[in-house]
């Protein structure tokens, strides 16, 4: 008898034992939780693991204290849930992808003929597809639930470019500043890429004619006006340099990605802005956004009326993470800083104009992709000193300005 009870004693201090280095492992898995550099498979591992070793052990320990003779374990003792991952939705996203190249195409069509209406829907929608592949990627490295992209196909009879560029519907449980960092800036960066090298060739590419009034004026950002004055050096007032449809894809780029960069509410630059201060972002982002409705108001860029009434109801303020405390590292900072200081030399604030003509003379137009193609309509952009015009057959023999 005493035999007897020295072995169940032995029995039961064996299992102690396991039970107590499995408690700490069970112990060491929750801690890891809150690290953000745990690995998720180092998590994953140890919790389908040690979690059933500790369950397992402090039942069978628990019978041999009062005797019992414990069924074996079984092999779904413990059972988890996993949720099921989501199906991804890819019919509506590639449906809406390919109505946006058929307007995109239309609208480059509109503009620059054929030829050049298909260069400018390659380079357009190339710009936006890394623009948004890297939300998307980033978003799938750090385990947010994300659709694929949604574009926005318009005709170009309301958007001149035949595009608003696009969305993703994403969880909005971030988990932490680093994630929300690498999350958004991922895709400005990503779409900046093409973008400056679209507009470096179609600045290179332009010609310098005399200049003309009326049409479509688009703004003229910073970063263009240094690239005319590499290329061309000052420009005499009288005079404009005409685009191809390259450079024009990549005027669009910059002004889409710049606008994104704004630091308010769920745009890019809200989420950087966020991730850089934590939660002293919103108080600023309501004051920036007060401002910039008060300044439309009084300069009477009633332009952006509809955009700042889509800001507000989306709510100036960005949400917090579910753990804001992490930091997100001074390399990071510097990067946010920096790419949220590009919209001073990348943003328009009076983006399309429209001024009639002054005169019917025939403009000097010359582009790159209407050397072998003349263009049939009258219709043009005009660029302050980018000037997009199409041109007829008769207008082909004008001579490039030697500047």
């Amino acid at each position: 008898m005493e035999e007897q009870d020295s072995a169940n004693n032995n029995g039961v201090d064996d299992n102690s034992n396991a039970r107590a280095t499995n408690e700490a492992a069970v112990y060491s898995y929750f801690t890891s939780l809150g690290n953000d550099e745990t690995p998720v498979s180092e998590i994953r591992a140890t919790s389908l693991h040690d979690l059933r070793d500790y369950y397992s052990s402090e039942e069978e320990s628990d019978a041999k204290t009062q005797n019992l003779n414990p069924e074996p374990p079984q092999d779904d003792f413990l059972t988890i849930h996993v949720p099921q991952k989501p199906e991804l939705q890819w019919r509506k996203p590639l449906i809406l992808y390919l109505l946006t190249w058929i307007c995109v195409c239309w609208a480059g069509s509109w503009l620059f003929g054929l030829t050049g209406g298909l260069l400018f829907a390659f380079c357009v929608m190339l710009i936006l597809t890394c623009h948004e592949m890297g939300h998307y990627l980033q978003s799938r490295r750090y385990r947010v639930s994300a659709s694929l992209p949604y574009f926005i196909p318009l005709p170009p009879i309301i958007s001149l470019f035949g595009t608003m560029g696009a969305i993703i519907r994403m969880d909005g449980r971030i988990p932490n500043r680093r994630a929300l960092f690498d999350i958004g800036i991922s895709g400005p960066l990503a779409g900046l890429a093409p973008t400056l090298i679209f507009c470096v060739i179609g600045v290179k590419q332009a010609y310098v004619v005399p200049g003309q009034s009326g049409g479509y004026q688009l703004g003229d950002p910073l970063f263009m006006t240094w690239l005319t004055r590499f290329f061309f050096g000052e420009i005499p007032d009288d005079l404009t340099l005409y685009l191809n449809s390259v450079g024009m894809a990549g005027w669009f780029g910059l002004f889409l990605t710049t606008l994104n960069l704004f630091p308010i509410g769920q745009l890019d630059g809200g989420h950087v802005f966020y991730a850089i201060l934590g939660k002293r972002a919103p108080d600023f982002s309501m004051l920036l956004f007060t401002l910039i409705v008060a300044y439309v108001i009084i300069s009477q860029h009633y332009f952006w009326i509809l955009m700042l009434i889509l800001l507000w109801l989306m709510n100036p303020k960005h949400p917090p993470t579910q753990n804001d405390a992490p930091k997100i590292g001074a390399f990071r900072t510097i990067l946010g800083w920096a790419t949220l200081a590009f919209i001073i030399i990348g943003f328009t604030l009076t983006p399309i104009t429209y001024a009639p003509e002054e005169h019917s003379e025939p403009a000097i137009v010359q582009s790159l992709e209407n050397n072998e193609e003349g263009l049939q309509s009258n219709n043009f952009n005009k660029v302050s000193s980018f000037h997009f015009k199409k041109e007829s057959k008769n207008e082909k023999n004008s001579k490039k300005f030697q500047a």
